[in-house]
């Protein structure tokens, strides 16, 4: 059976729903001051209205399609710039799967925890975690992985001309944004997580329009022309 159009199209649905889960899971998640005492940021969830159980269950199943949409991106970058391809791929992948491991966790105790009566066992739980290794770890691999890897696949994506320039800038550059708009609140940090997602949506168009018999195309880098030889 030829899967090809079916592998296509899921990478396309894949891409664009991965960043709208990012999108709207900053407009829905908690906001507190990181740098405070755990208690006092628990006591700022407490006072943030909870979303229903069914929208947050759906926002956490859309953000973890991201470590799979980032080697969609790869995949389609592959052909032209198949070494920039692989190695962002990878490091996208990795960060992505970490950050989702640590940061959606201590989210959810968060969000748990400052329903409880008991704030000063939650706060102590909370900073032993943020002091574990582990943890720690993975929050370091996310940080820096994504960075780098979004921006080694962003000019991937450039360089390879499968996609429009604008597209691979925006998608190089969104980690960056998002580095920035942390600090700004939830509706700029929303703004630069959207402009990932129409860099990604720009992936997703191509990516569908991509004929099944391109599809499987052995990697090459572009080479320019020889020009033909002029013979009198």
């Amino acid at each position: 059976m030829d899967t090809r159009r079916l592998a296509r199209l899921t990478g396309a649905a894949v891409l664009v729903l991965a960043p709208l889960g990012l999108v709207a899971g900053t407009l829905t998640e908690p906001h507190f001051d990181q740098d405070a005492p755990a208690t006092e940021q628990l006591a700022e969830v407490a006072g943030t209205a909870v979303p229903a159980a069914a929208a947050r269950t759906l926002v956490a199943l859309l953000i973890l399609l991201m470590p799979l949409a980032v080697l969609f991106a790869a995949r389609l970058a592959r052909r032209g710039a198949p070494r920039l391809a692989a190695i962002g791929g990878a490091l996208s992948f990795l960060a992505w799967s970490a950050g989702i491991a640590s940061i959606g966790s201590v989210e959810a105790a968060y969000w748990h925890g400052s329903r409880l009566e008991d704030r000063a066992t939650v706060a102590a739980l909370l900073d032993a975690v943020s002091a574990d290794g582990v943890y720690s770890t993975m929050l370091l691999m996310f940080v820096l992985g994504h960075l780098l890897g979004m921006l080694l696949l962003g000019i991937a994506l450039w360089r390879s001309r499968a996609v429009p320039v604008w597209v691979g800038i925006l998608f190089g550059l969104s980690p960056f944004l998002h580095a920035v708009a942390m600090g700004m609140g939830p509706a700029v940090d929303a703004v630069a997580y959207g402009l990932l997602l129409v860099a990604t949506t720009g992936c997703a168009v191509v990516l569908a329009r991509t004929p099944d018999a391109e599809w499987d195309l052995p990697a090459t880098a572009h080479v320019a022309p020889v020009p033909e030889r002029v013979t009198a």
